[in-house]
């Protein structure tokens, strides 16, 4: 873009406005990029190998096993509920400092 910029000053002695040659170059560039972007891709997927690694399927299902939801046994959802009230935005410091909590330990 920058060499872009440098040389796009030289079209204003062609007549040309260069604010709006810059951006049908810049246009042309960045669709020449997505153009690559995308072949490269393609590319890249067509040389991928797919290695199937023994005991994988044993591994994540231990994985799984490992993982826990908030559903108990009989399959129904458990509800976590806060121990104390919701420190307010407005509400003094529970640290006991006297200020508000945003301007304490809500700042940041």
């Amino acid at each position: 873009m920058d060499m872009l910029r440098e040389g796009i000053g030289l079209r204003g002695y062609g007549q040309k406005d260069p604010r709006i040659e810059y951006i049908n170059e810049a246009f042309e560039a960045f669709e020449g990029l997505k153009s690559r972007i995308q072949d490269d891709t393609v590319r890249y997927l067509y040389k991928v190998e797919i290695k199937v690694e023994t005991g994988l399927r044993e591994k994540a299902k231990a994985r799984v096993r490992g993982l826990h939801t908030n559903k108990d046994e009989d399959g129904r959802g458990v509800t976590i509920r806060r121990a104390e009230r919701k420190v307010g935005r407005n509400d003094p410091c529970p640290c006991g400092s006297g200020k508000k909590y945003k301007k304490c330990h809500g700042a940041g």
